[in-house]
């Protein structure tokens, strides 16, 4: 093998120089996805939340008019619903005509940073039972 060949094939073997301008492209799309990735985990995370308080409420609500269904004091189905409902949830109870309607909702905050600058929808939950005769 010639001298000649050697080098051509060391020189083919060589970094690219420090002017090629797709030197760290790579590090420059990563540095602008992360901030879009970690928004998009911050929203997945709290839509995850926002399932559970809702299925909370509605197991609440479940909870309480089955309470009142049986004849509970209306303290007992209130704390029936708090212990079963997310912190901070509001509880109506209705009576009409035999039956009890009972609505739990909550706000649900975005976590983090961002969840003071961002309004917070409300997870609601809602059940009807027989009332049971005095």
């Amino acid at each position: 093998m010639s001298s000649t060949t050697r080098r051509r094939r060391a020189a083919t073997r060589r970094r690219p120089a420090r002017g090629d301008p797709e030197r760290g492209m790579v590090t420059a799309e990563i540095a602008t996805a992360l901030p879009a990735l970690a928004l998009v985990l911050v929203a997945a995370v709290w839509a995850v939340l926002f399932a559970a308080s809702q299925l909370r409420c509605v197991d609440a609500a479940r909870e309480a008019a089955r309470a009142v269904a049986r004849g509970e004091e209306p303290a007992v189905v209130r704390q029936v619903a708090q212990e079963v409902a997310p912190e901070g949830a509001t509880v109506d109870v209705e009576q009409v005509d035999g039956t009890v309607r009972v609505r739990v909702s909550a706000d649900v905050s975005m976590p983090g940073p961002v969840g003071d600058a961002v309004p917070a929808p409300t997870a609601h939950g809602e059940a009807v039972a027989w009332a049971e005769p005095e």
